[in-house]
């Protein structure tokens, strides 16, 4: 007995030492990287988008753009549309599916085996949700969709992005690929110049855009 606690003594100390040293090996790892002023793409890039309910729940300005924005406005529909009935302003970019040109962009970069027709109706079934936001019952915020005529370089989800405290997240599109999107933060108090910099690079793309206020009470009559 005495043994089997002597040996569980050791590998606990061990386990701890274990931690201690991998621990130190990073700080140490970070202060190199500090010191050199190299940063690497593991410590740039988030490993998942960190999106949640939570990253809308007090914003009083939401600005989206992505060239489908399918998943996120499906899984955020709640979380959205709350943000209306708290008089909250939303702006979404989508690609505009009336352009047969960008549809078959889409296809040429795309895996699998898709045409313009597949990416209308995946644009079209946002367009829906999205309307289903803009009625959220007790909205009393206001909801627009800009159709971007051409494909973007990234998508966004910006929060109270004129704000002192206001931040965003940058995903990159690749080609060819089911990988993930690579995905950084940048928070205005943190990153001035790089966030003033994609901030305004939202605002080119809205402009870019035929832009239409929702709910759409003539489509709706």
């Amino acid at each position: 007995m005495l043994g089997l606690i002597a040996v569980s003594g050791l590998w606990e100390r061990n386990r701890r030492l274990n931690r201690i040293e991998k621990l130190s090996e990073e700080s140490r790892d970070l202060i190199v990287h500090r010191l050199s002023r190299k940063a690497r793409a593991g410590d740039f890039f988030l490993s998942e988008r960190s999106l949640s309910d939570k990253t809308f729940a007090s914003a009083s300005t939401i600005y989206l753009s992505g060239i489908t924005l399918t998943r996120t406005t499906r899984e955020y529909m709640y979380a959205l549309g709350q943000r209306l009935v708290a008089g909250a302003s939303i702006r979404i970019i989508i690609v505009d599916p009336t352009f047969e040109s960008v549809l078959e962009e889409f296809v040429l970069r795309s895996m699998g085996d898709t045409t313009p027709e597949y990416w209308r109706s995946r644009l079209q079934t946002v367009e829906t949700v999205i309307d289903a936001i803009a009625k959220t019952p007790g909205s009393k915020g206001k909801l627009e969709i800009g159709y971007l005529p051409y494909t973007p370089s990234f998508g966004f989800v910006m929060i109270d992005p004129d704000e002192p405290h206001g931040f965003c997240f940058v995903e990159l599109y690749h080609h060819k690929s089911a990988e993930p999107n690579p995905v950084f933060e940048l928070r205005a108090s943190d990153d001035p110049y790089w966030y003033s910099f994609f901030r305004r690079q939202y605002e080119i793309l809205w402009n870019s855009c035929r832009v239409k206020r929702l709910p759409d009470t003539d489509r709706a009559g």
